[in-house]
């Protein structure tokens, strides 16, 4: 009896050690990449903390900041949550706060939301190379500055390695759309589409320029080509599927087409002419151009066009829409 008390005793101190070790490591690493990030100005927090004895490992950054490596995009919270098991530290969970800021091009976007998390499964390798992740969030919102908020009832995220370390499956699902303020009020007036739509729908491949790891959190990434398997959007009477191939040059012009299908076409038509992709002058053309096209398809209330990114332009169909995004 007294040789299992010493062995209980043993393993206890043992496991002690390991826990303390392992969240010094922990703290360092972090201190570390907080450093780093701060020299570069592509992030900061107040303080870092590092509990959860003796079953987890619990990090709590207090004040975090971060910001793209061109310096575009930067994220604030009041604070961001870490949660891992001790026996199983490669696999973490986020939970974020209720309120978040994210600010681009001059606007300041507030992110609400009643559950937003994330977990993540890393590799073993000191690179800590990611092997799978997915995001789950319930009534998420989104504010601007400018006006406009866009809120969802539930949002759902997921991404995974694929057949090489610089690709990845990605999936993202958003069910319950809700679109206010401008230029939403045109949008949705009534007259083009209704204030809620029901749902969004994402599967494609992305291919990065670098593996996701512990180097690309901190130097950043780079999306270099992206193949849509399913895209779709479902909002009211009005429908749009589509699947194709993107790839984006050094300056980040995108180079390809994409299928695209609409239901209720239309209504489309006017929601671009309301948003001032389409003239108003050439709507009615536009329109019957597109009606003879949607009646060689076989279906005058299904419109199929290829949305085409080619020299630094857009176009759908014979459509010019103006100059693509720099992504």
């Amino acid at each position: 009896m007294r040789l299992m008390l010493w062995i209980i005793a043993g393993l206890t101190a043992l496991y002690c050690g390991y826990w303390a070790l392992a969240a010094r490591t922990i703290r360092t690493g972090a201190e570390a990449t907080l450093v780093a990030l701060r020299a570069e100005g592509r992030g900061d927090a107040e303080a870092i903390e590092v509990g959860g004895f003796p079953a987890r490992f619990d990090v709590t950054l207090t004040g975090p900041q971060a910001t793209s490596p061109d310096g575009a995009i930067r994220w604030s919270a009041g604070a961001l949550k870490f949660y891992a098991l001790s026996y199983r530290p490669q696999h973490v969970i986020a939970v974020f706060p209720a309120e978040q800021q994210v600010r681009f091009g001059g606007e300041t976007v507030n992110v609400a939301s009643a559950e937003l998390s994330a977990s993540a499964v890393f590799g073993l390798a000191p690179e800590l190379p990611l092997d799978h992740a997915q995001a789950v969030g319930t009534a998420v919102s989104l504010g601007s500055d400018a006006g406009w908020a866009l809120a969802a009832e539930n949002l759902r995220a997921a991404i995974r390695r694929a057949e090489t370390a610089t690709a990845h499956d990605i999936g993202i699902e958003i069910a319950g759309i809700t679109l206010s303020g401008v230029p939403a009020r045109i949008v949705t007036s009534g007259e083009v589409l209704p204030a809620r739509g029901e749902r969004f729908y994402l599967d494609a491949t992305v291919a990065l320029d670098r593996p996701l790891d512990r180097v690309a959190a901190i130097e950043g990434v780079q999306v270099r080509a992206v193949d849509i398997r399913s895209l779709a959007l479902d909002w009211g009477p009005a429908g749009m599927s589509g699947r194709g191939e993107v790839a984006l040059d050094s300056d980040g012009l995108p180079e390809g087409r994409i299928e695209l299908s609409f239901r209720n076409w239309r209504a489309v038509l006017r929601l671009a002419t309301a948003l001032g992709l389409v003239r108003a002058e050439t709507a009615p053309t536009v329109e019957r151009a597109l009606e003879g096209l949607a009646t060689l398809g076989g279906n005058a209330e299904v419109l199929s066009l290829p949305l085409v990114f080619a020299g630094g332009r857009m176009s759908l169909g014979p459509v010019p829409l103006g100059p693509a995004p720099r992504l």
